[in-house]
């Protein structure tokens, strides 16, 4: 079939334009230097909308957000509170899409770090591509994502698949069935099916995978059947997203309150600080350096401490371990160490004795504001 592409006349009247091969073939390596990346349009994503149904807040993740705009606008249809995880292997979507999302990861999803079924709704649409040198099946890169991605939906969460109609093979269509349930398929709108024929596939997640067909129930079996004779016959009607069918899916619930692991492979200095100042050990150690407020529950001594009883209360964790005001501001911190001194004395017939004497002494580690550590001792 010659590729094309659609236009629309006054009248709202479609007429199609055939491209020629080498045109065609400029603009799928154009997307395949853009790491496949062919976003979702607006007006087919408020479409996709209507068909899923929220219940309260939950976590939206797209392991391929791109800037971010398609899974903004789900989390603007989404219930108040609801959070957006994107992952994007290209630097400077990454960083659009942070400026749109809760949290972005920049690197390919199979480096990124995400706890398995943590997230209720899994937006995929993977490079429309084989991997490279290969030309299977098998080799799809959608079918890989579809694969790899699918652990971290959780049970009864829900799937949205944007593939080429032409990559409903056999092999995707088994991926699906053993990992989701009531699936079913539907298409762009004309305006927005002719170049990739692009069709939209719903399922809720199974608690477990299939082993094979043999566990399907009739009316899963007549689902597969179905998917398998819109990949095969290009002609056949597929219904458009805003078919009057009655099906919507839906999204579970969650406690978004909850930390989930959500990370690159390796931490870049922006995970790296906010890490450190979420930590326990940084809040404590900010207060002590930076508090305005200068407590302390001793009383007042009928007279004054000296140098052995300051080195004392230090040692013991009596003190809080902030003392002076201002740039000279720093934290104390005491610790007691025993040290063993050994002395062999030699008696008169040449006989020799070892005496071990043991000393506890206090040490005192200063914390200057510029992480200078000094000890004292």
């Amino acid at each position: 079939m010659t590729p094309s592409v659609c236009y629309m006349g006054t009248g709202g009247a479609a007429f199609f334009v055939p491209i020629c091969s080498d045109v065609w073939d400029d603009m799928r390596y154009e997307g395949v230097a853009k790491a496949g990346f062919f976003p979702t349009p607006v007006t087919q994503t408020a479409k996709i909308l209507n068909r899923l149904r929220f219940i309260g807040p939950t976590r939206l993740f797209d392991p391929c957000c791109g800037t971010g705009e398609a899974l903004a606008q789900v989390q603007q249809y989404a219930p108040f509170g609801s959070r957006s995880y994107g992952i994007e292997l290209d630097k400077e979507r990454a960083k659009a899409a942070k400026n749109q999302l809760d949290e972005v990861v920049a690197c390919g999803y199979e480096n990124a770090r995400v706890d398995a079924a943590s997230m209720p709704l899994l937006w995929l649409n993977p490079p429309y591509d084989n991997q490279a040198g290969m030309g299977s099946n098998l080799s799809r890169k959608e079918l890989i994502f579809l694969r790899g991605l699918s652990k971290c939906v959780k049970p009864n969460g829900v799937l949205v698949f944007i593939i080429p109609r032409y990559t409903l093979s056999k092999e995707m269509v088994d991926a699906l069935e053993h990992r989701y349930t009531n699936l079913a398929v539907y298409r762009f709108d004309d305006d927005e099916y002719p170049v990739f024929k692009q069709i939209v596939v719903f399922g809720t997640r199974r608690g477990r995978n299939l082993e094979n067909v043999k566990q399907l129930t009739d009316a899963e079996r007549e689902a597969r059947n179905e998917l398998l004779r819109v990949g095969r016959d290009m002609d056949l009607p597929v219904p458009y997203l805003d078919e009057a069918d009655g099906k919507v899916w839906t999204v579970p619930e969650t406690n978004v309150q909850e930390s989930v692991l959500f990370r690159g492979y390796l931490r870049d200095e922006s995970e790296l600080i906010r890490d450190l100042q979420t930590s326990d050990a940084f809040q404590v150690a900010s207060n002590m350096l930076n508090s305005a407020l200068v407590e302390t529950r001793l009383r007042r001594p009928l007279l004054p401490f000296r140098r052995t009883h300051l080195a004392t209360l230090i040692a013991s964790g009596v003190l809080n371990g902030s003392m002076g005001i201002g740039p000279d501001r720093h934290m104390v911190i005491g610790v007691s160490r025993k040290k063993v001194t050994r002395e062999t004395l030699v008696d008169e017939n040449g006989g020799e004795s070892v005496i071990d004497t043991e000393n506890y002494v206090t040490v005192v580690r200063t914390i200057q504001t510029d992480g200078t550590i000094i000890d004292l001792q």
